[in-house]
């Protein structure tokens, strides 16, 4: 019989392994010889902040993505921003097969993780390299996440309301499969309309998120100014 299993995200360990990721790839850039930080001087800090916040949106938009070709309808992907947790999310509003959260999970990591790493490395682009680098620590737990549901046979994913929440719908006894950075906080029985999530947004921005926002960019100005 199928269990619905709900899991929580321990972001304190997946902030770390973001961490750890990236001071390991500005040793790996110090390694190979490729400078960033002209990068600071060349261009306004304001303008740098930017770019993050547009490569951070790619990130999620490219999950999407990775949803609608494997065919996900368009209006069953929404978006969302709570900066207050240090996240920017993708939800899909149903449950899918383990192909389709696959393929959604290593999208952004691969398309402008590794493959524009790599690019900046041979092209010397240090702007691509540094925006790699970001983009790589913030893809740390979608790797987590893919070498779990990779290693279970029979596995849906589905979506809680919740942004650092998620469903896994199997046979299979999940609570044998431990994991540091997200755990088990509740298992039902499998009701596949319990697993069909409404909303009328498509795109949900915290408050929080907005001041966040204001204030990022502020700093920004200031430190570009002084």
């Amino acid at each position: 019989m199928k269990k619905a299993y709900v899991y929580k995200m321990n972001l304190v360990p997946a902030n770390l392994l973001g961490l750890v990721v990236f001071i390991l790839l500005l040793v790996l850039t110090n390694v190979l010889k490729v400078n960033i930080l002209p990068v600071f001087d060349k261009i306004p800090f304001i303008w740098i902040l930017v770019l993050l916040m547009l490569y951070m949106i790619l990130h999620e938009i490219l999950h999407g993505i990775g949803y609608h070709i494997t065919g996900t309808k368009t209006n069953k992907i929404k978006y969302g921003i709570e900066l207050e947790k240090g996240i920017l999310y993708t939800l899909v509003l149903e449950e899918v097969p383990k192909k389709n959260i696959l393929v959604s999970l290593q999208m952004p990591f691969v398309m402008i993780g590794i493959i524009t790493l790599l690019l900046g490395y041979i092209l010397n682009i240090p702007l691509l390299v540094l925006l790699s680098i970001f983009n790589l620590m913030g893809a740390s737990m979608d790797l987590v996440m893919f070498i779990y549901i990779s290693r279970i046979k029979d596995v849906y994913y589905a979506e809680t309301k919740a942004s650092d929440e998620f469903i896994l719908i199997s046979k299979e006894d999940l609570t044998k499969r431990k994991s540091l950075f997200f755990k088990i906080i509740e298992v039902n029985n499998y009701k596949k309309e319990d697993y069909i999530v409404k909303s009328d947004k498509k795109i949900t921005i915290s408050k929080a998120s907005i001041i966040f926002t204001i204030i990022y960019l502020i700093f920004g100005i200031i430190i570009t100014l002084i």
